[in-house]
């Protein structure tokens, strides 16, 4: 256990990290709220080796230091971000047990598409109206979009990881 600890929290900073730099990139598609979503890309690095305890860990960790750094720690779009983090990171971990001979982008798509439906819903009750569920389709197209990239980068990570190739 005591090996593991360094590894995530390496995996909470660099998580926290891009959700932080993500701010800063513009996101193409006006979709209000929307937002890339690559700092999930470190829960899917850890999906295949972590058991759910630690994949909760890791998801609430980035959440709330990511929220601190960016200055949204406890706002509106916290709540809906670290409730679609947590969820997304609990499905990906059920569905990578059922269906272990499954690519990282079924379960990071998955992922992404679960954690989009949550924020919606979180979103419609913080407004107390359903009209938000109109952006549900476009924010869903996005998911996927984000959950084959996050799962793209994750996987060649993983590869290099384990062939001891470093990062340089």
């Amino acid at each position: 256990m005591n090996k593991k600890v360094p590894l995530y929290g390496l995996l909470v900073a660099v998580g926290s990290a891009i959700y932080v730099l993500e701010n800063f990139v513009p996101f193409p598609v006006p979709v209000p709220g929307a937002r890339w979503g690559f700092s999930n890309m470190v829960i899917v690095y850890a999906l295949p080796t972590t058991p759910l305890s630690w994949l909760l860990a890791l998801a609430i960790g980035k959440a709330v230091i990511g929220g601190l750094l960016s200055g949204r720690f406890l706002s509106p779009t916290f709540m809906m971000g670290a409730a679609g983090s947590i969820t997304a990171s609990f499905s990906m971990f059920l569905t990578f047990k059922i269906f272990k001979r499954v690519g990282l982008v079924f379960h990071s798509v998955i992922g992404a598409l679960i954690n989009n439906l949550i924020q919606v819903i979180i979103g419609a009750q913080i407004i107390s109206s359903w009209a938000i569920l109109s952006y549900l389709p476009y924010m869903e197209m996005l998911a996927i979009f984000s959950g084959v990239v996050n799962a793209v980068m994750a996987g060649i990570l993983l590869k290099r990881v384990k062939k001891g190739v470093g990062l340089r």
